[in-house]
């Protein structure tokens, strides 16, 4: 057992977490700011994408209480890479990605499932970002109507919303806009399947929403899923959608019957931000500090019914076999049984603190991971490929 895995171990023996509220609604209205300022702050590390787009909590109330420990902080390591005890080594290498325009902020937030397509920005971090799409290493730079892409799929779809609220899709280099539902304001693009299933969620007046499926093949054409007060927030390639429902975490079958996801002990609120196959990831409040409140990573298993909290600051994005990828600085995954393997980092890049990488995006079979290198006041793009 490493050393990750000791601590993973020992942190999963979590104390009970405190009862929060959590104001859903406003929640969704705000996302798109606050996955803006994920991508573009100019200090903080960049999380983007990789159509993991985080519905935050805002507005909670309730008294705070004892938090759970705090995970012990992670050091970049720019060489070594820990395997799965057990299984076949597994061995990973940073790569950088090429930049076809200028920008000091160029980042790769989002991979398809097959490791494939990975879909970036570059730009200075003032909302001036161009959204590029790399296939099998080449650059292509998206028509400048695309901003604040949200994810791709294996076909290299690629969805976003714009700063007016439009929802988007790229599709076999064209860009087309997707129709905002009558009684809605703008929506709020988060996901693509293989068959290219796009969800995401319409907002209205007075904090109204509704989750909503379009296809990329008819962009004018689109279904509301579940009823007001319903949210989309990932679909998986069976066309099941995923989201809240008021203030539970929600499944939608790909025929249309809803489903309330579990929540952890002790949380009666939770959302989902993530899935693939037959998981996904999400947050829950945990304990107020000061005007804010802290947020705790969940995961959840369909299949089984499982859900659990997991031990870390954050989790990023997970893979279709269950592996999350943490990112607080140096990046991990973590396998189901809890096992793990830290990425490695490029050899003329110097680790001066945490921060100094970060990943977003994973394939399917974790193989595959996108992220940037925050060096010298610039962000660089990078994919992590590993292999058996």
């Amino acid at each position: 057992m490493t050393v990750d895995e000791q601590r993973i171990a020992a942190l999963l023996q979590s104390a009970p977490v405190p009862e929060p509220r959590v104001d859903v609604a406003r929640a969704i209205s705000d996302g798109r700011r606050r996955r803006r300022r994920r991508r573009t702050g100019g200090v903080a590390a960049v999380t983007v994408l990789a159509g993991l787009v985080v519905v935050g909590a805002v507005g909670f109330g309730g008294a705070g209480r004892p938090q759970a420990p705090d995970t012990p902080s992670v050091v970049a390591a720019p060489t070594a890479v820990a395997s799965t005890a057990g299984a076949p080594p597994v061995t990973c290498e940073a790569s950088w990605l090429p930049q076809p325009i200028g920008g000091p902020v160029a980042v790769a937030g989002g991979v398809d499932p097959t490791g494939r397509y990975i879909v970036g920005d570059i730009g200075t971090g003032n909302e001036d970002g161009r959204i590029v799409l790399w296939t099998d290493g080449k650059a292509t730079v998206l028509p400048a109507g695309a901003r604040h892409a949200a994810a791709v799929n294996a076909r290299g779809d690629v969805v976003g919303t714009g700063g007016n609220g439009v929802g988007w899709v790229y599709r076999a280099g064209k860009l087309r806009f997707l129709v905002t539902p009558p009684g809605y304001q703008a929506v709020l693009v988060h996901a693509v399947n293989g068959r290219g299933d796009i969800v995401g969620t319409a907002r209205g007046a007075r904090d109204s929403h509704q989750a909503v499926v379009w296809s990329a093949n008819r962009p004018q054409e689109y279904r509301l899923v579940g009823g007001p007060g319903s949210a989309a927030t990932a679909i998986t390639e069976d066309g099941s959608v995923v989201g809240a429902m008021g203030d539970l975490p929600y499944r939608w079958t790909p025929e249309g019957t809803g489903i309330a996801l579990a929540v952890p002990d002790g949380l009666p609120y939770a959302s989902v931000q993530a899935a693939r196959g037959e998981w996904a990831v999400g947050m829950a409040p945990g304990e107020r500090q000061g005007s804010t409140v802290r947020m705790l990573p969940v995961r959840w298993n369909f299949t089984t019914g499982a859900v659990s909290l997991m031990p870390f600051p954050s989790i990023s994005a997970i893979a279709g076999n269950g592996e999350v990828l943490v990112d607080d600085g140096a990046p991990l995954l973590v396998a189901p049984d809890g096992t793990s393997r830290r990425l490695p980092g490029r050899p003329e890049v110097r680790a001066t603190g945490a921060g100094t990488y970060s990943a977003s995006g994973i394939s399917d079979d974790a193989m595959t991971v996108v992220g940037s290198v925050h060096e010298n006041e610039a962000y660089r793009p990078l994919v992590w490929r590993c292999r058996r």
